[in-house]
């Protein structure tokens, strides 16, 4: 890309960025937003599109409970642990407190104090582990309950979406066999437009011919003709004669 380029390039992005911050970019803005909302309301209305809408919230749905999912099993694999760090702390105290109290009967008494100490360190532990736990529990029922319910939700929009679009779907068939029925109807409208037509044609051609065969000219030519019968009788009837017929 050469420098001209980029500055063309440049200019049209600064305009671009300019006239939507301008009052008429607002309004275009808003113009644009409407019309986006128009267009996707009525997408909305066919079954294509709402099963693009359906799918789209549907994904949506399924993402957020795949999350819940794992932060469910995250939560409960640490209150697990916890749980079994506990049950080890609680037999590693019984042991230390058996290893004081030998200490103890054997007058062993640095031993013995080593053994306290290791005692009262797993004793702030185990009320540490304990606190946790009663934490976690908390947490882990809590995002049980988030996860059930994005579940249940997920169900439910899944159904809804068969619902709707099977109702879509057929009313759209009866919405396109009325229009199939209206097309019916005005091809029939226009037949009888046809037939009404040949009735006029027919009545003026039949007004016609009245008015023809009532015409002088119409007299005159059947005159003629009636004459010009009579003269090819008499014609006839002459030759029959000098035939001797």
């Amino acid at each position: 890309m050469t420098n001209f380029m980029f500055i063309v390039i440049v200019v049209i992005v600064l305009a671009v960025v300019v006239l939507f911050g301008t009052v008429f970019g607002k309004q275009l803005r808003v113009k644009m937003r409407g019309r986006t909302d128009e267009m996707m309301r009525q997408d909305a209305q066919t079954p294509e599109g709402a099963k693009d809408y359906y799918n789209a919230a549907i994904r949506e749905k399924e993402e957020f409970y795949n999350r819940a999912s794992v932060s469910f099993a995250e939560i409960s694999g640490k209150r697990k642990a916890t749980q079994d760090d506990l049950h080890q702390a609680n037999k590693d105290i019984m042991q230390v407190t058996n290893n004081m109290n030998a200490c103890i009967d054997g007058n062993k008494d640095d031993e013995a104090m080593q053994y306290a100490r290791k005692k009262s360190t797993l004793e702030n532990k185990i009320n540490v582990l304990k606190d946790t736990l009663v934490e976690m529990k908390e947490a882990e029922a809590h995002q049980k309950e988030i996860m059930e319910q994005a579940a249940e939700e997920l169900q439910r929009l899944r159904e809804e979406k068969e619902q709707v679009i099977f109702q879509m779907e057929a009313d759209s068939q009866i919405i396109e066999l009325h229009q199939s029925m209206d097309s019916l109807n005005e091809s029939e409208r226009m037949l009888e437009r046809v037939r009404e037509g040949a009735k006029k044609t027919r009545e003026r051609a039949e007004g016609s011919r009245i008015a023809y065969d009532s015409s002088s000219q119409a007299a005159d030519r059947r005159l003629a003709a009636s004459e010009r019968e009579r003269n090819a009788r008499q014609i006839l009837e002459e030759a029959r004669r000098q035939r001797g017929k």
